[in-house]
């Protein structure tokens, strides 16, 4: 047992991830995602909502924010300048990796919502939020091509280091570049690449977004079935 928490990490791990949707009374869609090693995720949607202005296409709205005790992450005072950049960022990157998943065409002069708080910075938050927050809008019963979903990557120090999967908050904090990227795995299309940092040739950034488009694809199921559990709760409380 020892001898096994002494080895240095498989780069290619998952870190174990818990999923569950629809644990929010007061929002039409929720999800919380945890991932091993800290990092947790609360998730709320709303569904359309008619926009002011008349003529408009339709919207999706993402806010990102960082609880105050989140902890471990928190490069920043809570409240500074520099966090509520950071939260804007995040908000935006949520946006770019939803907006391919859902379908805004069926919504016309529509708001669709979504916001991600940061329970806990335990590393990969982004990802998990990108995961969590397209199963909220699944769970608000948002038509969706399909769930989006999100895996991080960082490339530790040294010539030879290796990209790894999933990486925890120190481990993202010492490495030299870092990279989220987001996929529609049954359609295997990318939403979104985010990240960037420096030392990589141009073929080990085509390693990592491999690796990372891989590890999409194996957190899939798990996020595919706490969404078909939630429904069958539904159903059950309905029929009750």
């Amino acid at each position: 047992e020892e001898e096994h928490e002494a080895a240095p990490r498989d780069p290619c791990a998952l870190r174990p991830l818990f999923a569950r949707a629809g644990l929010l009374s007061q929002a039409e869609g929720s999800a919380y995602v945890e991932l091993g090693g800290g990092t947790k995720v609360l998730c709320a949607a709303w569904g359309p909502r008619e926009a002011a202005e008349p003529g408009a296409a339709g919207r999706l709205l993402c806010e990102f924010r960082r609880a105050p005790f989140a902890g471990r992450g928190a490069r920043w005072r809570p409240g500074s300048a520099a966090e509520r950049e950071a939260e804007r960022e995040a908000a935006s990157a949520l946006r770019e990796a939803l907006e391919p998943a859902v379908r805004l065409a069926r919504y016309p002069r529509a708001r669709l919502a979504v916001s991600a708080l940061l329970l806990q910075d335990g590393g990969s938050a982004l990802a998990a939020a990108i995961s969590a927050a397209a199963m909220a809008l699944a769970d608000a019963g948002v038509e969706m091509y399909d769930l989006a979903v999100g895996c991080a990557l960082c490339r530790p120090p040294g010539p030879a280091a290796a990209w790894m999967l999933q990486p925890g908050e120190p481990e993202e904090r010492s490495a030299v570049a870092r990279l989220t990227v987001a996929l529609l795995p049954a359609l295997n299309q990318v939403s979104a690449v985010l990240g960037g940092g420096q030392g990589s040739p141009p073929d080990a950034w085509a390693q990592a977004l491999r690796l990372g488009l891989d590890g999409c694809h194996r957190l899939y199921p798990v996020l595919r079935q706490s969404l078909l559990r939630a429904a069958r709760r539904r159903d059950a409380a309905a029929a009750a």
